[in-house]
């Protein structure tokens, strides 16, 4: 039996009954369209205990955002997407910009274990704060001239190597982790 979801007006098949379970699959923008209230969940419940995601406030917050690379994964028995990453394309490569997930064990471990995976794969890179690079053991770049190539925003270095710049109109620190071009 397959399961339906009625969006707008429209039929569409939950992501469960179109791609395969256990796997992550890229999609495009216009295929994230059918599932943008379930990705939007999957955001805010990842992004809930630090006061919401700054970029994404709703499922229209999606289709504006210049989010353009999205891996989806369903691990578990029902039929609806439990893991989304999500970057955009920059001159250094694919910034990962947003993780959620169900709020599941698993799915949290799912979404660590790729971020980790993309993380040591070359044009791949995020900015992360320093306590979730070192829960997921993720070196950080300290070199100051590559973190500011890369970021190309106004930043301050800090001794650490982390560096602090406005996010959202607030100073945030951050470490840049990955491989980028």
């Amino acid at each position: 039996m397959k399961h339906i979801k009625n969006f707008s007006n429209w039929l569409f098949e939950a992501y469960g009954d179109k791609y395969p379970k256990g796997q992550f699959i890229e999609l495009g923008l216009s295929d994230i369209k059918d599932y943008l209230k379930d990705v939007y969940e999957l955001i805010k419940t990842a992004y809930e205990k630090k006061g919401g995601n700054l970029e994404i406030k709703s499922p229209q917050d999606i289709q504006r955002s210049d989010i353009n690379y999205w891996v989806l994964n369903d691990i578990d028995v029902d039929p609806d997407v439990d893991v989304v990453i999500g970057g955009k394309d920059t001159p250094s490569g694919k910034k990962m910009t947003i993780m959620g997930q169900d709020g599941s064990r698993e799915a949290k471990k799912a979404a660590v274990e790729k971020m980790i995976s993309l993380m040591k794969t070359r044009g791949f890179y995020a900015e992360l704060d320093l306590d979730l690079s070192q829960k997921m053991g993720l070196p950080y770049i300290k070199d100051e001239k590559t973190i500011r190539k890369v970021i190309n925003k106004n930043l301050t270095m800090n001794d650490d190597g982390s560096y602090t710049r406005e996010i959202g109109g607030e100073p945030h620190v951050k470490v840049l982790v990955g491989i980028p071009k």
